[in-house]
């Protein structure tokens, strides 16, 4: 993961770890006040939806072989764009502590892999790999004892994802079909009518998703930017806003 993936990163970490403080400063000094939404908790199930953003990446293994053109090509995905994210929630109480969620969401980005040579020579384009991606996570939500108005959480479980918008066009054809594991932070806030919760979670894919059955790229010039890559796999992070 290369500086700007890293600072991005890192911000949204920073992003959320400030919330959380400011939301524990500010139940603190309200700790004399009457608690919002005193039984959201005990309900056996309860349903809402998501708002929110991402930023896909990709993990990439570089093959190291020698093209036609004499070369050895290196692929990486250079900066994170921001792109949007939507679902519902679906979630089931297992006990004080720990919840079951299914919460499917769609996510619309775009990732752009940048090509070097060997002395560090760009190629003339980039490969741009549009995505917009169903995301089927099965969760477990383990909750921190309430403070006031506010509960932080942790939440992690496997996920599937399915991308609907592969294009045979793409000189990176991705597999439609991945699976990994989902994993983030977040904190409930009980507010008078609804709970609304900032989250940021990551997923990390098995699967490697090159499709390398592509007669159509045989001996063309493009096919080099498939084969300069040995492994993809897929990174997504999202940082969403819960109400519930």
């Amino acid at each position: 993961m290369n500086r700007v993936k890293r600072a991005f990163v890192a911000a949204v970490v920073f992003a959320i770890t400030a919330s959380t403080s400011a939301f524990a400063q500010s139940a603190y000094k309200n700790f004399g006040k009457a608690l919002n939404l005193i039984n959201a908790d005990n309900k056996q199930y309860h349903f809402g939806f998501i708002l929110g953003f991402n930023a896909m990446d990709f993990d990439i293994s570089q093959s190291k072989v020698t093209a036609d053109d004499g070369k050895i090509w290196y692929a990486d995905v250079t900066s994170l764009g921001t792109g949007f994210t939507v679902g519902i929630i679906s979630d089931l109480r297992l006990g004080e502590y720990f919840d079951l969620r299914f919460n499917p969401v769609l996510m619309f980005n775009d990732r752009t892999v940048h090509y070097v040579d060997q002395k560090g020579k760009a190629a003339p384009e980039d490969v741009i790999v549009k995505s917009s991606i169903i995301d089927l996570p099965l969760l477990v939500k383990m909750r921190a004892q309430r403070m006031r108005n506010f509960r932080p959480y942790l939440i992690a479980g496997p996920a599937a994802t399915i991308d609907l918008s592969r294009s045979q066009d793409c000189n990176l054809l991705l597999k439609q079909l991945d699976y990994g594991v989902e994993f983030g932070v977040g904190c409930d806030i009980y507010l008078p009518y609804f709970k609304l919760a900032p989250e940021f979670k990551m997923f990390m894919g098995f699967n490697d998703m090159i499709d390398k059955d592509r007669p159509d790229l045989v001996g063309t010039s493009n096919e080099k930017w498939q084969n300069a890559i040995n492994k993809l796999t897929s990174r997504l992070f999202t940082l969403t806003f819960n109400f519930e």
